[in-house]
């Protein structure tokens, strides 16, 4: 229960994310995102998923001139073929989880062209009260993180992460799931 808890103050805590707004207050909207590359004043784009590639990428604002494909950063799954248990758990989660959100929020690594086709990013979405499904405010959920700590991905190179804390807290998400032995740590993964 107490690691539970831990979890859940984790994905709510890790990362504050300001909205991006127009003129009179109001969010941006889907047909805003597909115009040009929305970029809010910390550096985080604002996009929509449209196409779930599990375990580890995505693509967002598809069809439009501001379609990327998104991955995540220091990250990576294992294919359906070496752990088809896990390769279904972390499509389930991202279609239950990633797929209906209008709006989610990349922080591109530091070397990161955001022109190019593919960006390598950490990945937040809004946090959801799981009773009734309402937006919890100022919360957001980091995906990377999420699926770290369900064991349906592993550490690529914790390097990847910037900062100190969050290879910590990255590293400390990936030991719990070996420590439980679950997702890609499980006895058939």
């Amino acid at each position: 229960m107490r690691a539970l808890l831990i979890i859940i103050a984790v994905f709510l805590l890790s990362g504050c994310i300001s909205q991006q707004v127009d003129d009179r207050g109001n969010p941006v909207k889907p047909v805003e995102l597909e115009k040009e590359l929305v970029i809010d004043d910390s550096g985080r784009i604002i996009a929509r998923p449209t196409h779930i590639y599990p375990p580890d990428r995505m693509i967002v604002n598809g069809d439009t001139p501001t379609e990327r494909e998104i991955r995540l950063l220091g990250v990576e799954g294992l294919p359906e073929d070496e752990a088809p248990n896990t390769y279904a758990e972390a499509q389930e989660w991202m279609a239950k989880y990633l797929a209906p959100e209008d709006e989610i929020y990349i922080k591109p690594s530091l070397d990161s062209d955001l022109d190019s086709d593919t960006i390598y990013g950490m990945v937040y979405l809004r946090a959801r009260d799981p009773d009734t499904g309402k937006e919890i405010a100022g919360g957001y959920v980091n995906v990377n993180m999420a699926l770290l700590s369900k064991g349906l991905v592993r550490i690529r190179d914790v390097r990847e992460f910037e900062g100190t804390d969050l290879r910590d807290r990255m590293q400390a998400a990936e030991n719990m799931a070996k420590r439980e032995k679950i997702g890609l740590w499980a006895k058939q993964p």
